[in-house]
């Protein structure tokens, strides 16, 4: 199986290569310029093409379990303070492993796992027994990520004030958990600032169709 899957992976890049001239690669070979800093989970189904399908030297990608600020928070500010991204966009998703496994109690996990989830108590915590199991999926990765923009926000406060970032909190939704489709991204909050509909969006300078309470 490893063999056929690195094959694959060289096979994939042939074609990657053969897809670009030189000019392509020179154009980024010695500096990045990305306008995005993104923060997403490293789960496998949630990549930068979502949002960008062509995510090179456009988007710099920060992936943690559950989209967490705290637990890589060097590599954000590296994209933030030191690559001066004009978006920081934090992507929470449903069906998110890291807060089913807050849900369900980690305690037989690694100590390295352990650590990790540890940083969503201040925002999460276990259902009660009788609770709808799948509601309160959604409602903690709203939660979540709500935890997580607000530490962005208060983290770049000044950044924010001065019109030279803006942080968005947002839910990639593949399961249509939302009604709205599969594979929508859905706008949650923008610069701290949540539950915002379309005129909300349109009065922050962003003119976007979908949002999330």
């Amino acid at each position: 199986m490893s063999k056929e899957i690195i094959a694959r992976i060289l096979e994939n890049n042939e074609k990657f290569v053969a897809g670009y001239n030189e000019n392509y690669f020179k154009s980024h070979s010695s500096s990045q310029q990305p306008k995005i800093t993104l923060v997403s989970c490293c789960d496998s189904r949630v990549q930068p093409g979502i949002i960008e399908p062509d995510p090179i030297n456009k988007v710099f990608t920060v992936e943690t379990i559950g989209n967490q600020m705290t637990s890589a928070q060097g590599s954000v500010d590296y994209g933030v303070l030191h690559l001066h991204t004009p978006v920081l966009l934090i992507m929470g998703h449903t069906d998110c492993g890291a807060v089913k496994a807050f849900m369900k109690g980690y305690e037989k996990e690694n100590d390295a796992i352990k650590r990790e989830l540890d940083n969503m108590k201040p925002s999460l915590k276990a259902p009660a027994a009788d609770a709808d199991f799948n509601a309160e999926l959604i409602s903690n990765v709203r939660k979540n990520l709500d935890y997580q923009t607000g530490v962005a926000v208060d983290r770049y406060s000044k950044l924010i004030e001065e019109g030279t970032l803006t942080v968005i909190g947002s839910i990639y939704d593949f399961q249509n958990a939302f009604g709205k489709g599969y594979g929508r991204l859905l706008i949650r909050s923008i610069n701290g600032k949540a539950g915002l509909k379309r005129e909300n969006m349109i009065a922050c300078g962003v003119d976007l169709k979908d949002a999330v309470d």
